[in-house]
């Protein structure tokens, strides 16, 4: 009787966590760059729900901050009782999608579990031209959208490749404020060597990443003498970067966004 409950109890579990594929929609991610970014080493992705949550219960015992990835497709649910087992633990569960782009959660940032995380991801969005002529000019270079607009118990972070050849490039992820009609820029990040990005998401929403020259703050600079260095207008470079609040203060060390020189 005991055996037939715990096993009764780990199909309700895999029951809710196994995602929903629509008809024809392929769910082989794509591994050619696909690896979390993390110190630790990556482990290939399982599809088997058994060796998924084995590997969970032993990532989150041992505590050294390892992946634990599992081939999603681009509709999913993570359910209570996984954050309850990655809660406050270092280990991270990986969901890779059809399109290249893996969502992960750490289980330092899993703080509620009396929620699930539930996606379901679209790798297009609609934003209109008016919102989109805000960034003319600059190359998008992801762009994916959540069916379900809500706010997440925890922060879900996004891993993309980007390409080798966009090193050193500042990619910059935006949502779409429908309200507004205007594109809200959400967090830039310095492409790593190996061509990769990451941000945060606290909420499903509709998102699209484009690609800005970056520069780095160096002694003596200013946010006037940037501007004029790179050929652009003051107006243009803040607008650039409102994730600096205070351009009289910018610090050694502080990556800035450069937009594109207007002919």
């Amino acid at each position: 009787m005991k055996k037939r409950k715990t096993k009764t109890a780990l199909l309700w579990l895999i029951s809710l966590l196994v995602p929903f594929i629509k008809p024809g929609q392929p769910v082989e991610a794509a591994w050619d760059n696909a690896s979390l970014l993390s110190q630790a080493a990556f482990e290939e992705a399982t599809d088997d729900w058994e060796i998924l949550l084995e590997r969970l219960d032993a990532a989150a015992a041992n505590g050294k901050g390892e992946n634990v990835n599992f081939q999603a497709g681009n509709r999913f649910t993570v359910p209570e009782g996984i954050l309850e087992k990655l809660s406050g633990r270092n280990a991270t569960l990986g969901l890779h999608t059809s399109n290249g782009i893996t969502f992960s959660i750490s289980g330092l940032d899993v703080k509620r579990t009396d929620m699930p995380v539930s996606m379901e991801v679209v790798f297009e969005t609609e934003i209109p031209e008016e919102a989109l002529s805000r960034i003319q000019g600059f190359t998008i270079v992801k762009q994916f959208y959540m069916v379900e607009k809500e706010a997440y118990p925890c922060r879900v972070n996004v891993h993309m490749a980007l390409g080798e050849e966009n090193v050193g490039k500042h990619a910059v992820l935006y949502s779409y404020d429908e309200t507004g009609w205007n594109l809200r820029q959400e967090e830039s990040f310095r492409i790593t060597e190996d061509g990769h990005a990451i941000f945060g998401l606290n909420r499903g929403d509709e998102y699209i990443v484009a690609l800005m020259d970056g520069y780095t703050v160096r002694p003596g600079d200013t946010f006037s003498h940037i501007a004029l260095r790179h050929g652009v207008s003051l107006r243009e470079l803040k607008e650039a970067n409102p994730q600096i609040h205070d351009v009289d203060r910018i610090r050694i060390g502080q990556p800035v966004n450069i937009p594109k020189i207007h002919a």
